[in-house]
């Protein structure tokens, strides 16, 4: 099931007694929001497991940019990792069920 987010159709600001500076930020305001909502969406709608290699992987975790529940793919060993109780575990990618 798809999430749908609502854009922003228009700032109701025409018409009134506004700068023409002031109109042409709401409007690249009310742009760019809804490029953002769309960017948002997307994310939410294909969601995956970011691709690193296992040094990337690794880097990153001695830097300390992980949190306990990331799922990552470690491209150079074809295998899920996450993170829990602050330690990488991998998770086995057997037949299902």
């Amino acid at each position: 099931m798809d999430l749908i987010l609502d854009r922003i159709d228009s700032a109701p600001i025409f018409g009134n007694e506004f700068t023409q500076d002031f109109t042409q930020w709401v409007t690249n305001l009310v742009d760019t929001l809804n490029e953002d909502i769309a960017d948002i969406e997307e994310s939410f709608n294909f969601l995956t497991a970011p691709n690193l290699t296992a040094v990337q992987i690794a880097a990153m975790f001695t830097a300390g940019d992980f949190t306990n529940g990331i799922l990552l793919y470690d491209t150079t060993n074809n295998e899920y990792v996450g993170m829990q109780s602050g330690a990488l575990v991998k998770f086995t990618t057997t037949a299902y069920p």
